[in-house]
């Protein structure tokens, strides 16, 4: 794998793709309404990304609701199902892509996307719920244990391997399921960082465009015939190597998965955001996120200070909207 160094100016671009990110996903959580489907979040997401300069996409945009948000039922994409004990068939992850699935009160949200605007690329994931779940609030707080975690453990230069079993023991710990292990290979993150031919018009295959494979694969190979080290651009639950230079987009995802009785009670929750590894310091790139703020909100409400909102919501008397 390449280790990738970026200047001061190059690391005010990523921040500001992931602002748009996060801007898009938070302006999408306001107009939600009730029996909107994924896939009108979904495009609502990418259409707001185009009309502010973003012509490109690391991956398009994603949305889950309800049990959904927790993989419920999902399997780990590229790998094998048995049928009958007697045969095999390929899984390719079309479970991922936003279904028809329809937004009801309460139920969990997570919205996903990583815009590339001129080769700058960012990946984000923002978690709540569509009106009072307590449970999701619950478990977007119990979040927080693992950016401070993930974050020492890379400065104590840890494999990645290391670090993941780490995040799954706390994920034990706090009484949760894994719900990062169901995404393809596993990943806790990924590399991101400038994307080839960001300018020629792109296809798309199950959420992502060509140009995300040509970043991907040659690292992904490269890792794979190296003799020396495991080393992969993928954060997997095995891979040998540290932390290498570069850009990290990181997604912790948390849920509880409940049998068919109490399925409608399953939720997933997660953050995404981008961890900067130089080789002699690693820090989050942007402290102004949405999950910062509810977990600095929710302190203040504890300490009885007077709280900001994330962000607010249109009023409209005809529908609901907002979150909690």
């Amino acid at each position: 794998m390449s280790k990738e160094y970026y200047s001061s100016v190059d690391l005010d671009d990523f921040k500001n793709v992931q602002k748009l990110a996060y801007d898009a996903v938070e302006s999408v959580a306001g107009r939600l309404v009730e029996g909107m489907t994924e896939k009108t979040a979904a495009s609502l997401i990418d259409s707001y990304i185009r009309e502010r300069g973003g012509k490109n996409f690391f991956h398009y945009g994603f949305a889950w609701f309800g049990d959904r948000t927790a993989f419920r039922g999902f399997r780990r994409p590229l790998t094998w199902k048995r049928i009958g004990g007697d045969g095999v068939l390929p899984h390719w992850g079309f479970q991922f892509q936003p279904s028809d699935r329809k937004l009801k009160e309460g139920m969990a949200v997570i919205l996903d996307v990583a815009p590339n605007v001129k080769g700058v690329t960012a990946d984000v994931g923002y978690s709540f719920s569509f009106g009072e779940n307590a449970a999701v609030k619950q478990g977007r707080l119990d979040l927080r244990e693992f950016r401070s975690l993930i974050l020492g453990l890379v400065r104590a230069e840890k494999t990645m391997g290391e670090i993941y079993r780490s995040c799954n023991d706390l994920i034990v710990e706090l009484g949760y399921n894994n719900c990062h292990t169901i995404y393809p290979n596993g990943v806790l993150g990924h590399k991101v960082g400038k994307i080839p031919a960001w300018n020629v018009p792109a296809g798309r295959l199950l959420g992502f465009p060509p140009q995300t494979f040509l970043y991907l694969v040659p690292q992904i190979l490269k890792g794979f015939f190296s003799a020396s080290s495991n080393a992969s651009p993928l954060w997997g639950e095995f891979t040998k190597s540290r932390v290498d230079a570069g850009l990290w987009a990181v997604e912790p995802h948390i849920g509880k998965i409940y049998s068919d009785s109490k399925a409608e009670e399953s939720f997933g929750v997660k953050w995404e955001e981008i961890l900067v590894v130089s080789d002699t310091d690693v820090y989050w790139l942007d402290e102004d996120l949405p999950h910062v703020h509810f977990w600095k909100d929710q302190e203040k409400t504890k300490t009885g200070k007077k709280t900001i909102p994330i962000f607010k919501t249109k009023k409209n008397s005809k529908t609901k909207t907002g979150v909690a």
